[in-house]
């Protein structure tokens, strides 16, 4: 009796994470898409409030704003590509030549990133006051803080329910 418990537990541990995963090409796309726009709208919402946006300025500033935006992603997710083809290994175990790769490559993507910010605020300073174009660049960086609290505290109950797990694997009687 004790054997088959212990067997069905093992089973349901195991197959637990082969629902929960959602790794398929086409999902991470959706989700990342999804997360784009929801992120735009409320940027949207953000800056025309804060930034007191006229519909002059409107019109001139969002079609900029979502190129900036694009670049801005773009840059973003090949490093997180690159960066996510070392993420389950150990990086102090990779050799000195990998690890110098990653060293430049994120060295080149935190330089573009910092060219488009810099052409882009010369961009918006065409189409807004220099004081409107400041608020934005606080805004943003508030709204980059929200989301990193928010990740940080979506992160702690993903991390206490894989403690939990590895408890209760750890619970079962070996034989």
């Amino acid at each position: 009796m004790k054997r088959n418990l212990i067997l069905v537990l093992l089973a349901l541990a195991l197959t637990i994470p082969a629902f929960a995963q959602k790794d398929c090409p086409e999902c991470k796309e959706k989700e990342r898409k999804a997360a784009q726009m929801k992120m735009m709208k409320m940027k949207r919402a953000t800056f025309t409030q804060n930034l007191k946006l006229s519909e002059e300025e409107s019109e001139k500033f969002w079609p900029l704003y979502e190129q900036y935006n694009d670049e801005i992603n773009s840059v973003i997710e090949k490093q997180h590509s690159m960066m996510s083809k070392f993420h389950e290994k150990d990086l102090l175990g990779i050799d000195e030549e990998s690890a110098l790769v990653i060293i430049k490559q994120n060295s080149i993507a935190e330089k573009d990133l910092a060219e488009i910010k810099i052409r882009y605020y010369e961009k918006f300073l065409s189409v807004l006051p220099a004081q409107k174009v400041a608020k934005l660049i606080k805004e943003e960086k508030q709204i980059m803080h929200k989301i990193r609290k928010r990740d940080r505290q979506e992160a702690k109950p993903q991390e206490q329910i894989q403690k939990k797990e590895q408890n209760s694997l750890q619970l079962v009687p070996k034989k």
